[in-house]
């Protein structure tokens, strides 16, 4: 039985998008004991950057009474891309993270993490609400202004907590193969979260730079990294460009 090159491409293609989002390589794994924390560690970063890239390009307009409308379709882009990440990512914990780690301690109270997740949803449903319309207006951007602000002032607090926790904490009652498998099952349920991949993908990878892109990028095949993401599908995302890092 033929399969044609079109649908051999489509395989293949599926492929390289489920291996990416295994959040970052496996050799993080060998002799080192931090794999957990060094994934998490990384995706806060990618969530952390558009809260405080997006409040200074509203502050922007509205110190200058003016809407940026030239922008406004990759703004809408950047942060309905953050708030689908943010929920991915805190829907993994909730269903993965925490119940594996209940099992695993004994007495395991992960209840203030959960109010947390809770605090923080509706506001990212507010801000998913409010930045998906074509013309907006200074007061639709001072409202989303004012949300962004919200989120990050709950998100800093709740980032420092998870991280301190997981590290120290949960980390050490699980082999670097568990974490590896943990891990994993994480990755797997972002990547059926995250849609569309030609704007999550792009915002994934170009919300870090340096050697947090290169650990965070080092599983993904050399074709999806180097001529999928930014030749093939740049029609799709470059509208967001201006918000991204080289």
């Amino acid at each position: 039985m033929k399969i044609s090159r079109r649908k051999m491409l489509s395989q293949s293609l599926y492929i390289a998008i489920g291996s990416f989002f295994v959040p970052i390589s496996t050799s993080f794994a060998t002799g080192n004991s931090k794999y957990l924390s060094k994934g998490l560690e990384l995706i806060h970063k990618v969530l952390s950057r558009p809260l405080d890239v997006g409040i200074s390009h509203l502050d922007r307009c509205l110190s200058s009474n003016k809407i940026d409308i030239e922008n406004h379709a990759g703004f809408k882009d950047y942060i309905s891309s953050l708030v689908t990440v943010f929920f991915g990512h805190h829907h993994g914990e909730d269903e993965i993270m925490f119940p594996t780690f209940e099992e695993k301690i004994k007495d395991a109270d992960f209840s203030k993490l959960k109010k947390q997740h809770k605090e923080l949803h509706p506001l990212a449903e507010q801000i998913k609400d409010k930045i998906n319309i074509d013309s907006p207006t200074i007061d639709n951007y001072r409202e989303i202004r004012s949300l962004l602000q919200d989120t990050k002032d709950l998100w800093v607090k709740h980032r420092e907590e998870e991280e301190q926790t997981v590290e120290l904490d949960l980390e050490p009652v699980l082999s670097s193969k568990e974490q590896i498998e943990l891990s994993d099952k994480l990755g797997k349920h972002g990547q059926s979260m995250s849609n569309p991949a030609t704007l999550i993908l792009p915002f994934l990878i170009y919300n870090l730079e340096g050697n947090d892109r290169e650990e965070f990028t080092s599983d993904m095949p050399w074709i999806l990294k180097k001529f999928i993401v930014p030749v093939i599908w740049k029609k799709k995302w470059q509208k967001m460009k201006p918000f991204l890092l080289t």
